[in-house]
């Protein structure tokens, strides 16, 4: 019988570089010998890799959260655990720059003081604490970190309360003598082992290893609270709130982290929320096969829908990013188990898990999975789809207006609410008696939790002036200005001779009402925009807009495009935007019909005719940055996590004094690539054009740079801020040049509360222009964070900027202060212009990520 799973094609998944680049090794259950033939090429097992334990199928992860073998403590470190390395600080950092380490230090001074509550706890008792490094070598060798963990646990007694990672062990104890010998007999056959502990090192407080053993002892006491681990936090299933007609859960969870900052130690606290679907991917591929009468091409629709989601695998609560599909290979495949004997997978998960699998013909899924940090070495992960449970919201999902309504009361949640889920938190890790009495709790290792949140000092800058025609006017205190704006002129606004519009001729009549309120609103504005050509199109196909606007250009040679469409169709858009931003270059703007049939559409028409005068070269307003000659940077990137293959860097630069003219590129990354290595290339582009227009370089240089993770900032300090500065030596020589290096960070779980009745405990969001540069930032960071926009739900986030490289006052006119600098950051939130409002990122920024966005 034929599958009735399989499709004409295999899956184009991404595909893995060169065989010299990289070993591609399977880990888990594997098809058969015959099935391995029969499978695309980049699958064939290569004969001189031993194929790994079976027991190892869905455990990626296992090695690393589980915690406890015996009762001795496992790193959390995913390079320690798997390639028995010791836990080490690896970061690199360039030394804090010499502008905030005078006498004021980092901190600025402008402002309205203004206290806060930060979602930190302090974590007392730790003037005598020390950590102490001690390195174990076992004789025989033993390969399996098990073992190891084993062997050692039978000294618990002795060793006391202790984390081993394979290599380095670390403990508050001091032995008596620097070096120690153990013994213990192996369960499996007898064997005598000798362990040598030798002292090697004290940690220093402070020290990202010891940082990093807070944190392991912080999750082991989680898992004493009755906590589910999925990916990398704690999810409290008991509390899951069900939407059964949608078929899913929203599980409370916590996302915790104990860091060294300006008053010490400290454990931030930060509720999340798990969105987890009951449906699996089986039930999505049953769904799209039902549709192959009407679709022949029902199983790419599959492939579009899963490749690069994330899965659950329930029986271990680990999740897993789907890179490719085997149609193959199905349940019945068969692999190798360690002894050479054959299983099947039906039969593996039956054994393993206890696990009955239905459905025998379905394709597997496979994900590929590094072996570990920075190693260019995969293995692939091969999963049931009757197994893997989808997350996140699907697109049907997200447009149930309803839905996402009845979601945003359990995830939005005030500053009120939050308050109590924190206080609620910290009572629950204070009073359970699995944390306290555990030999691995934080009191064994004299580190006690507070059990109030800390109270930090703050500022209000000023609000912004922002400047038009021939006017200013204040932002406000929530920082929106579109009452302001509809009435007074534009601050740049240029000529437009002659402009279409392309809609089908059902609306018509509709878009000539929209017209005219369109016109009338750009006149208010001081935007003389004349009538323009409306164009009727006979159908709503991409080929139909596709013919009329070739033919439109090539007759009327129009300086803007609108197009009407239906519906946010992906496929319109982007068959619009690619013909009339790369193969015509016309500028253009997207409206959806619902906006066009509004009855009151004058705050739509409004952004319309901004937007207009943007594209065209003007701007709508500006603020004042005093500095002269000084070329502000934004740079971002984009990943297209569905192919997988495709990230693209954005670089936009301001090009005049105004800071309202613009250059802009981009460049193609490798795939997943996050860090441009063209991130040099792009500056030279804009320091060339800024010489261009200005017949001069700029004397200083502000570079804000988006989308950095902790993991990456080793990686900009040593290789962008470096390709940064030699590119300005070519084109500066000698002369000296002002550079600021700015990294922003919009994913962050700290938050502000501001307590507005103290003896009632009423919180509420803090105000716009809030700063925050003492108590929670870094001690070796010149770092501070801001919030910058207005949030009418849930709590607002602040944004955190570190400023790892600053040379202004080389160049300067007047002193950069981390005053100026907190000040300038803030003017900027107020430039993005297609809101009149400010938004959480410099405007260079915002612009890069669409940039970025649209090319991929």
């Amino acid at each position: 019988m034929e599958n009735p799973w399989r499709g004409r094609g295999r899956a184009r998944g991404p595909r893995p570089p060169p065989s010299h680049q990289i070993q591609t090794q399977y880990r888990g259950p594997r098809p058969n010998q015959q099935q391995v033939e029969n499978m695309p090429l980049r699958f064939v097992r290569r004969p001189e890799i031993r194929p790994p334990r079976v027991e190892e199928v869905g455990q990626v992860a296992n090695r690393i959260n589980s915690l406890e073998i015996g009762n001795a403590l496992k790193a959390v470190n995913r390079a320690a655990v798997q390639d028995c390395q010791p836990m080490e600080n690896q970061y690199f950092r360039l030394a804090r720059p010499a502008s905030s380490t005078t006498e004021s230090g980092k901190q600025g001074s402008r402002g309205k003081p203004i206290e806060l509550i930060a979602n930190y706890f302090p974590i007392t008792t730790y003037t005598d604490w020390s950590l102490y490094q001690y390195r174990v070598d076992f004789n025989p060798e033993q390969e399996s970190i098990n073992i190891k963990r084993g062997l050692l646990s039978a000294h618990k007694e002795f060793l006391g309360a202790y984390i081993f990672d394979g290599t380095m062990l670390f403990s508050r104890k001091k032995f008596q003598r620097d070096t120690v010998e153990l013994t213990s007999k192996r369960n499996t056959d007898g064997q005598l082992v000798i362990m040598t502990i030798k002292f090697t090192t004290v940690v220093e407080k402070g020290d990202h290893t010891c940082i990093q053993i807070f944190n392991i002892l912080m999750r082991k006491s989680l898992g004493h609270l009755k906590l589910i681990l999925v990916g990398r936090n704690y999810y409290d299933k008991d509390a899951k709130i069900d939407f059964p007609i949608h078929k899913l859960q929203l599980w409370p969870g916590y996302d915790t982290t104990i860091g060294l900052f300006d008053c010490g130690l400290l454990l931030r606290s930060e509720i999340k929320t798990k969105i987890m679907r009951e449906d699996t991917v089986l039930d999505l591929l049953i769904e799209c096969s039902n549709d192959r009468k009407r679709n022949p091409n029902w199983m790419m629709n599959f492939k579009f829908a899963v490749l690069g989601s994330t899965v659950l695998t329930r029986y271990n609560n680990q999740t897993y990013r789907i890179d490719d599909i085997d149609e193959e290979s199905s349940t019945r495949s068969t692999f190798l188990k360690k002894d050479g004997s054959k299983i099947s997978f039906i039969d593996y998960y039956k054994e393993r898990y206890g696990i009955t699998i239905s459905n025998q013909k379905q394709p597997m899924l496979i994900s590929k999975k590094k072996k570990s940090i920075g190693s260019v070495k995969t293995e692939l992960v091969y999963l049931v789809p009757e197994l893997c449970t989808m997350t996140g919201l699907s697109n049907t999902m997200r447009e149930n207006r309803f839905l996402m309504q009845d979601i945003a009361q359990h995830t939005r949640v005030d500053p009120n609410g939050r308050i109590v889920k924190y206080n609620n938190f910290i009572k629950r890790v204070l009073t359970t008696p699995e944390v306290n009495i555990s030999s691995d709790s934080l009191k064994e290792w004299n580190l006690t939790l507070s059990n109030a949140l800390i109270t930090i000092n703050g500022r209000v800058l000023p609000q912004e002036n922002l400047y038009g025609g021939n006017h200013k006017y204040p932002a406000g205190y929530n920082n929106d200005w579109t009452a302001q704006l509809r009435s007074l002129p534009m601050y740049d606004i240029v000529k437009i001779p002659c402009w279409a519009i392309v809609t089908p001729h059902m609306w018509s009549s509709n878009v000539g009402q929209f017209t005219n309120t369109l016109i009338r609103v750009a006149n208010n504005l001081g935007f003389q925009l004349p009538r323009p050509r409306i164009f009727e199109i006979e159908d709503v196909n991409i080929k139909t807009y596709s013919i009329h606007l070739d033919r439109i250009i090539n007759e009327l040679n129009p300086s803007f495009i609108l197009c009407v469409v239906a519906s946010p169709r992906n496929d319109l858009y982007n068959m619009i935007k690619r013909m009339l931003c790369v193969t015509r270059a016309v500028p253009s703007q997207v409206v959806l019909l619902k906006n066009i049939n509004k009855v009151n559409n004058m705050s739509i028409c409004t952004k319309i005719a901004i937007q207009i005068n943007c594209k065209l070269g003007g701007a709508p307003w500006r603020v004042v940055i005093p500095e002269p000659n000084m070329m502000i940077v934004g740079f971002d990137v984009f990943h297209d996590t569905k192919s997988g293959k495709k990230s693209y860097g954005a670089l936009i630069a301001t090009m005049n004094d105004s800071h309202t003219s613009f250059f802009s590129c981009v460049d193609k990354h490798e795939s997943g690539q996050e860090l441009s290595t063209h991130f040099g290339t792009g500056i030279h582009k804009a320091l060339t054009k800024y010489r261009e227009k200005n017949h001069k370089l700029p004397n200083t240089i502000v570079i804000y740079r988006d989308g950095v993770g902790d993991g990456h900032i080793s990686y900009v300090h040593k290789v962008e801020v470096d390709m940064v500065k030699k590119t300005c030596k070519e084109l500066y020589g000698d002369r000296k040049f002002g550079l600021a290096f700015i990294i922003v960070k919009k994913r962050i779980s700290t938050r502000f509360f501001l307590n507005t009745e103290k003896k009632k405990e009423h919180y509420q969001n803090p105000p716009p222009g809030t700063v925050v540069d003492s108590s929670i930032t870094d001690p070796t960071m010149y770092d501070f964070y801001l919030v910058s926009q207005h949030v009418t739900m849930g709590t607002v986030t602040p944004t955190h900027y570190n400023v790892i490289v600053d040379t202004l006052n080389e160049t300067a006119t007047k002193p950069i202060t981390p005053n100026v600098m907190q000040q300038l950051t803030y003017k900027l939130t107020h430039m993005y212009y297609n809101w009149t409002g400010a938004v959480r990122v410099p405007a260079l920024c915002q612009l890069a990520h669409k940039l970025a966005y649209l090319a991929g």
